[in-house]
């Protein structure tokens, strides 16, 4: 093998291994949430609405991010429950911390816990 091919080879490898680790990175699922794999965010609610798969989408004011609870329906939650808990008032969500192609921010939207004044509405974080 010639000198050039060898370099196309090693850099070929090089951005295969980069690509294969970013879409594992964007595709790897979310389970045993930690506390250290959450992030706080503050807002008021001002929509909420069943989305496909049985999730809850949430959406803050002033914030362009969405966030769900994934298959929330299936864990006992309601979209009346929700919206007469928490529509047009303060919470803090947390939501998953993770850096994927899709969320260069690191603010991915499945939310692990949401909270209104100190009452825990939904948690799913492991040791909390």
């Amino acid at each position: 093998m010639q000198k050039t091919g060898k370099i196309f080879f090693a850099i070929s490898s090089i951005l295969f291994v980069g690509f294969m680790w970013v879409v594992i990175q964007t595709f790897k699922p979310v389970r045993n949430v930690q506390p250290d794999d959450v992030i706080e965010i503050k807002g008021t609610v001002t929509k909420i609405e069943e989305s496909a798969g049985f999730d809850i989408v949430i959406t803050l004011e002033n914030d362009p991010h969405i966030y769900y609870i994934n298959r929330g329906l299936q864990q006992g939650l309601t979209i009346e429950q929700l919206t007469g808990d928490l529509l047009n008032k303060r919470v803090v969500l947390y939501p998953i911390k993770r850096w994927t192609i899709f969320t260069r921010d690191g603010i991915m939207g499945h939310i692990s816990k949401v909270v209104i004044n100190d009452r825990i509405i939904f948690n799913e974080i492991i040791q909390d």
